[in-house]
């Protein structure tokens, strides 16, 4: 099964690194532990994210992050059978839009005035696919 969401971040500019490096540690050794593969993508304002895996092991990781208040205005965006995982080598892969990568999240429509929210999943999963590809 694959899951997407996005959601408004409530992280702060003070504690956004430590934050994040959190999250993505947490993610990391659940995710493995569940057998649970994706990517976040991550913006000042916004995140969206790529969960894949047995349907359960999702649902459950998806519960967690409903509650978590890093988020607010959650939005399932898919739920849907998968035959094959498209990030499969990443426990939970993730690419900021910074200096380095703001080029390639414009390109898919992410701008200050069109944020990761605003994104048709289709948008979100290639741009996700595109950034995975990049870092590996």
């Amino acid at each position: 099964m694959r899951l997407v969401y996005a959601s408004e971040s409530r992280l702060v500019e003070a504690n956004r690194r430590a934050e994040l490096a959190r999250i993505i540690a947490t993610a990391q050794r659940l995710n493995a532990d569940n057998h649970i593969t994706g990517f976040l993508l991550v913006t000042p304002r916004a995140f969206a994210q790529v969960l894949e895996g047995e349907a359960a092991n999702v649902a459950e990781t998806y519960g967690r992050i409903v509650v978590d208040p890093r988020h607010a205005n959650l939005r399932l965006l898919a739920q849907e059978p998968i035959e094959r995982r498209g990030f499969a080598a990443w426990s939970m892969g993730l690419s900021e839009q910074d200096e380095t990568t703001d080029f390639i999240f414009s390109l898919y429509g992410v701008t200050p005035e069109a944020e990761l929210f605003d994104q048709p999943v289709e948008t979100l999963l290639d741009l996700a696919g595109e950034l995975a590809g990049r870092i590996r």
